[in-house]
């Protein structure tokens, strides 16, 4: 007989307090307004420049791309005295080194951007991040004095409580942010983290519910709502949510165990056994883990990501003043200080794109689909500036990728279609891609490359009703009604 081991919250309070001081060591010194997805903005604009092109080789084809591009330039790979200086320090050193030279970057955007409240902003995280939350709240205080309907700073303020287990004031602030802007990511989840420091268990349930319906990948959010549901003896919603948080993190020990005290109750004792070993292999990883830590190394790395991410929001901020020497400089520096974060990449990719440097922005994308490879709009991308470049092969390969990765999204399909089409060539396999996509999503554009595709191939008739859809669907698009004139001015 397994062993029935007694679980409830109770047992996890040190976990959830573990949780809350690491939350509010790592939050994030961006906030999420400078958040956006660069990936599909980029790719929004790329394609509305793509439909522009509708009007050679039978009135569709187009070869307007733009051929200009800076080469990528070649940097030394002689490391200067400063590098050199750098690598011989430790981490304590090193650490120390970034913190000096994150504040005095904060102070110049204070002074650069007098009138902006996100270098203020940044200040108190950066403050918050290095360990004086009591500095901290004073710049979050002056944010507010300037802008008080911003959710993100009532969300640290939030924190500041929170970390002093004053459960009420860290809930009042929260509650501001969520009325400001009742999406507001996470915020859901810390309201649930205090009420059960409070062990007001029921209504922790409430928001946890209401974050994942903000955030449905939140593992946590899952976890803590199988806990509160097993003690409730509710064991099937606790089973749910306990496979949700494994599904969105799969190596989440502790989700394991829940579903080992579960099945345990339940009188699953093969599926008990079944948790209960691979709970065990995770925790022996884990502790390896923990007996291999060098933690000096682990908070450079962390200070690293940190650090990334305030060059990230100086580099965003000098590019829309105009300063483009400075916003490369940053955003390099951010790459430079962590090559693995994708926000960071894409913003740079971004940037290389407003001054046409296609090679370098392609660059940057390869490596984006290098850390996630099931990404379809880094390959996305990469084939619609290889076709800006006339690469034809590379855009074709790219095409092909997302289509592999994300086989149920029309992009790969009618991407590759206009491929074939603008090419010249292999018109019935266009057709058929066209028809996929539209297939999957019956948008205007993948009306529009259909009709295109239809006409190319003799479809005179058919290539009317695609484009007459197109116009159902964006009746103000005159592009659309140019081409119905055109098809049927051929008949």
């Amino acid at each position: 007989m397994i062993e029935i081991e007694r679980v409830d919250i109770e047992h996890y309070l040190p976990y959830i307090k573990t949780q809350i001081e690491a939350i509010g060591m790592v939050k994030r010194t961006i906030t999420r307004r400078w958040e956006t997805d660069c990936s599909k903005r980029i790719l929004s604009i790329l394609t509305t420049g793509f439909i522009v092109c509708a009007f050679h080789c039978r009135f569709f084809q187009s070869a307007a791309f733009s051929q200009a591009d800076e080469k990528q330039r070649t940097t030394s790979t002689v490391p200067n005295s400063k590098e050199q200086v750098k690598s011989e320090l430790t981490p304590e050193q090193k650490i120390a080194a970034l913190k000096k030279e994150e504040l005095e970057l904060a102070e110049n955007l204070v002074k650069d951007f007098p009138n902006s409240t996100n270098p203020v902003m940044l200040m108190g995280n950066l403050w918050e991040r290095h360990g004086d939350a009591t500095r901290a709240l004073e710049y979050f205080n002056k944010v507010l004095e300037k802008d008080p309907e911003r959710p993100d700073v009532y969300k640290s303020i939030g924190w500041f409580y929170m970390n002093k287990e004053q459960y009420e004031q860290a809930i009042d602030y929260w509650q501001k942010a969520l009325e400001i802007d009742p999406n507001t990511p996470g915020v859901h989840h810390n309201i649930a983290l205090a009420l059960m420091g409070q062990n007001k268990q029921s209504q922790a349930v409430g928001e946890l519910e209401k974050d994942i319906q903000i955030s449905p990948g939140s593992a946590s959010s899952h976890f803590l709502l199988g806990q509160l549901y097993l003690r409730q003896k509710e064991y099937e919603k606790a089973g749910d949510n306990y496979e949700k948080a494994i599904e969105n993190e799969p190596n989440y020990t502790n989700a394991y165990y829940g579903l080992f005290t579960l099945s345990t109750r339940l009188k699953q004792q093969d599926k008990a056994k079944t948790y209960m070993a691979i709970f065990k292999k995770l925790k022996a990883e884990d502790m390896k883990v923990l007996k291999d830590r060098n933690k000096a190394v682990v908070d450079l790395m962390d200070m690293q990501k940190g650090a990334a991410e305030t060059y990230l929001l100086a580099g965003q901020m000098y590019q829309a003043g105009g300063n483009f020497q400075k916003a490369e400089e940053f955003l390099k520096r951010a790459t430079t200080l962590d090559p693995n974060n994708v926000l960071c990449l894409e913003k740079l990719a971004s940037f290389y794109l407003t001054s046409n440097r296609i090679t370098d922005a392609i660059s940057l994308y390869g490596r984006i689909g290098e850390i996630n490879p099931k990404d379809p709009l880094c390959h996305l991308n990469i084939g619609i500036l290889s076709m800006r470049l006339k690469q034809l092969g590379n855009a074709e390969k790219a095409f092909r990728k997302v289509i592999e990765v994300a086989p149920e999204s029309s992009s790969g399909y009618r991407e590759l279609a206009q491929l074939y089409l603008r090419a010249g060539t292999g018109y019935p396999e266009a057709r058929a891609l066209a028809e996929k996509a539209v297939a999957l999503e019956p948008t205007a554009l993948n009306y529009f490359v259909l009709s295109w595709a239809r006409d190319m191939n003799g479809e005179t008739e058919n290539a009317l009703k695609a484009i007459e859809k197109a116009i159902q669907l964006e009746p103000a698009n005159m592009k659309y009604r140019n081409v119905y004139e055109h098809i049927k001015s051929k008949n």
